[in-house]
């Protein structure tokens, strides 16, 4: 994808922009102006407003929210409608095009392109910028290139190459295989790590841009655990088509002197006491009555589990219980769809944080590779209990002690609270208590659909997991648009590149397209998605 200038000069004026930080920005750009004063070049060297305000814009390119500049609508278009939709976790109920629509396959060019347009273009325009006054500070871009990967690893899991070895060289710059965006990653990662170890071994107790880490306002220690956790997740991502480099990389995070994430406390997210913010599922939600709602997925799971973090995740329908909604619908009637109706459940994200990252999500990490016999500290079993236990602490879910014991209990039959058909059995009879005596794919299973239920909302992880293991099993769209493009069974692998960029760097995109290699279509698999299913 290129780095066209309409894109990186809205990107810059973003990241330049004190939206949350100072209510101030730029007069060339009314789009963001709240304010009629402008900080000046002096100003923004003071005290470390530059730096604080290019950190802050990547913190909150991670996931898009309403910050001021960025709207919940940004985040409906770049994640809700597309990974949110595909793993299973929501469903959109817009009225767009009678649902013929990225919900069913059918690639809208505005949805296609907002992953790129917010979250690739705006991070690279705060990271260039931020390497520009920061060079000489190694600590600060040790951070900055933490949050890089935290931000670029959802772009490439969305679309595949990209530009990425040589961002901020050039308009347009030739794109990097995903392969070799991997091992830059762990490159960066590892190199971050080792500094910011240094630093705060020579410096115990300080913080780093403590008032605009809007994250774990300056912690070190805990920007280490999460870059550890980081490595360890992008780690799997790769288990299936490098298993010896996934190994390496893992370990290499289990073995730091400073660890992972372990606990409830270490969770990566935009601090609510630092910001004040509504979750965009709620707002989103809000639109027309309800634009998105539970998946029928999630209803299959939460609902044959008898799992009490559905009231934590979901509200109930108006005419009772937990009802989710097939993807993939065409109708010009949405009613039946919406809260209004009462039929169906809306996301229950009232007083949730936007999250990155859980201690329970690292669990699960750790419960893989051990059952993949890699040193991850402990026992397969030992880590997925660990999971699920922090998973209900996390939610608020109360003991998971009987959860845990249900040896029983399996996902439910989907049955179509709006009568509109789409009923479908259940797909997967998995379980929930650990099973030493069962075979390491019925373990997998286990564990991917625990970690796939602790970690929602996180669409582009959840999304990106199903694609790499298959797990858990999702119900497919009841209409697929893709023309062929897409198995529906094996269901969407990818997002094409946006038509914009075939226009203004035919070149890049033609060499984004041979490392892909496959078609630019949404069933073409990633470098990493080499399971056999």
């Amino acid at each position: 994808m290129t780095i066209n200038m309409k894109n990186i000069l809205k990107g810059l004026a973003v990241a330049v922009c004190f939206s949350t930080l100072l209510t101030a920005c730029t007069k060339n750009f009314e789009y963001f102006n709240t304010n009629q004063h402008e900080a000046t070049e002096e100003q923004m060297n003071q005290d470390g407003l530059k730096t604080g305000s290019f950190f802050s814009q990547m913190l909150r390119t991670v996931y898009i929210y309403n910050d001021g500049v960025n709207l919940d609508s940004d985040y409906q278009i770049a994640y809700n409608l597309l990974a949110d939709s595909y793993a299973g976790y929501l469903a959109p109920t817009i009225a767009s095009n009678n649902g013929v629509h990225c919900g069913s396959y059918f690639m809208t060019e505005s949805w296609r392109r907002a992953m790129f347009s917010f979250s690739y273009t705006k991070g690279v325009a705060a990271y260039v910028q931020l390497s520009k006054v920061v060079a000489d500070q190694e600590h600060v871009m040790a951070l900055a290139d933490i949050v890089k990967v935290a931000i670029m690893h959802r772009v490439t899991d969305y679309y595949g190459p990209i530009p990425y070895s040589k961002i901020g060289a050039s308009l347009n710059v030739e794109y990097d295989s995903q392969e070799d965006i991997y091992n830059q990653f762990f490159e960066e990662l590892g190199a971050a790590i080792e500094v910011l170890n240094e630093y705060k071994n020579a410096n115990p107790g300080s913080t780093i841009l403590a008032e605009y880490d809007i994250v774990y306002g300056g912690d070190v220690t805990k920007w280490v655990k999460f870059a550890n956790s980081l490595r360890l997740r992008l780690a799997m991502r790769v288990a299936y088509a490098d298993a010896a480099l996934a190994q390496a990389e893992a370990e290499k995070s289990i073995a730091d002197v400073t660890g992972v994430m372990t606990e409830a406390a270490d969770v990566a997210c935009i601090s609510k006491t630092m910001v004040t913010y509504t979750h965009p599922l709620v707002t989103i939600n809000g639109f027309n009555d309800g634009d998105t709602q539970m998946g029928a997925s999630m209803d299959v799971y939460l609902n044959g589990y008898k799992d009490p973090r559905a009231s934590k995740y979901f509200k109930q329908a108006g005419n009772g219980g937990y009802h989710g909604v097939r993807n993939g619908i065409h109708t010009s009637n949405w009613g039946a769809y919406r809260n209004a109706a009462g039929n169906v459940s809306a996301p229950n994200m009232d007083a949730a944080a936007l999250t990155w990252m859980t201690a329970s999500e690292v669990a699960f990490l750790r419960a893989e590779g051990a059952l993949r016999g890699w040193d991850m500290g402990g026992t397969a079993q030992a880590f997925y209990e660990q999971g699920v236990r922090l998973s209900f602490e996390e939610t608020g879910a109360g003991s998971a002690d009987s959860y845990l014991a249900d040896a029983k209990s399996t996902p439910a039959d989907f049955v179509d609270a709006t009568n509109n058909g789409g009923n479908s059995a259940a797909l997967s009879d998995v379980t929930i208590a650990w099973d030493e005596e069962a075979t390491d794919e019925v373990k997998l299973e286990k564990i991917i659909t625990q970690k796939w239920l602790a970690i929602y909302p996180n669409g582009c992880e959840a999304w990106a997991e199903y694609r790499r293991t298959g797990y858990p099993a999702l119900l497919p769209v009841l209409n697929n648009d893709s023309e062929g493009a897409v198995n529906t069974d094996l269901q969407i692998r990818r997002v094409p590149y946006p038509h914009d960029e075939y226009s203004t760097n035919a070149a890049g995109v033609a060499s984004g397209v041979a490392k892909l290699g496959g078609s630019d279509n949404a069933g073409t698999k990633l470098w990493w998605d080499k399971k056999s299913r």
